[in-house]
């Protein structure tokens, strides 16, 4: 019996090590773009959204109990409820105006800057320079009011405001930066994250296709190649040679796709493509 458990305990700690691996480069891109609370937030929902979709699939046609939802999920029947019965659940969040303009503290601050009267201009309705401290109508009162998470201080959202070039600060006051419509990090970087962010959900999507596939002929194509003796004095010709590699194929495999789509849009049509990638870790 011990040794079964050592056994089951061993394949539970593999299967951790390659979810910690996931999801700590995933958070590195996060980090100051989503906080933790809406990552939460968001996480706990499609996690119980997808749970309840894999219990439909298990019994279909029959409605799926908040007992059976518990022992998958592990999560407690009042916290399913909640969740089931919230405004977002089997909406996409991306769509929900409320959840995006709370995405990060300082989304907070801006919100609460750029629609309350009593920190914009009555005729024009542009945010107004407000004294940096004060009880009426300044940025500490704003920053009260817009975040409840504890330990969060007017001091610090001000400095990292300042830091990201949203908001400009002189002599006790504070203004809100002109175009400042999110605050994001790097904003220009959108697109790249989207991108990549994209190819891991693609990837993703082709692990769970190959895991739940009936047949072996229903998996599709998916490896990777790797070295794990890599001198670092060799890493930059490594790198320029799998680039050159990658470039061309990713050339013909453009061609092969441009064959293979049609002139016209059918919404019947999928979303059909190869990802590829070069990495270097020092742990894996």
């Amino acid at each position: 019996m011990a040794s079964n458990r050592k056994a089951a305990l061993q394949e539970v700690a593999v299967l951790t090590r390659s979810i910690e691996f996931v999801v700590r480069n995933f958070v590195k891109i996060l980090i100051g773009k989503i906080s933790l609370v809406r990552l939460q937030q968001l996480i706990q929902s499609i996690y119980i959204e997808e749970a309840e979709n894999y219990l439909q699939r298990e019994r279909p046609g029959k409605e799926v109990s908040l007992t059976s939802l518990a022992v998958l999920t592990g999560a407690d029947t009042r916290k399913l409820t909640q969740v089931r019965n919230s405004e977002n659940y089997r909406r996409p969040h991306h769509e929900a105006s409320e959840f995006l303009e709370e995405v990060t503290p300082e989304a907070c601050v801006i919100e609460l800057w750029t629609s309350n009267p009593r920190f914009t201009d009555l005729e024009t309705g542009i945010p107004r320079t407000i004294d940096l401290w004060g009880e009426e109508g300044s940025f500490e009162i704003l920053v009260r009011e817009a975040i409840r998470t504890r330990g969060v201080t007017v001091q610090s959202i001000a400095e990292r405001m300042q830091r990201n070039n949203l908001v400009k600060i002189r002599d006790e006051k504070i203004s809100l930066a002109p175009n400042t419509f999110a605050p994001l990090e790097l904003r220009q970087k959108i697109g790249e994250i989207k991108l990549g962010l994209d190819a891991v959900g693609h990837l993703l999507g082709t692990v769970n296709d190959n895991l739940t596939a009936e047949k072996q002929e229903g998996r599709v194509f998916q490896r990777g190649s790797w070295t794990h003796r890599l001198s670092p004095e060799n890493r930059e010709e490594l790198e320029a040679r799998i680039g050159e590699y990658l470039s061309n194929t990713d050339n013909e495999l453009r061609a092969i796709l441009e064959s293979f789509e049609e002139n016209d849009v059918d919404e019947n049509q999928l979303v059909a493509g190869v990802g590829m990638f070069y990495f270097e870790t020092d742990t894996f």
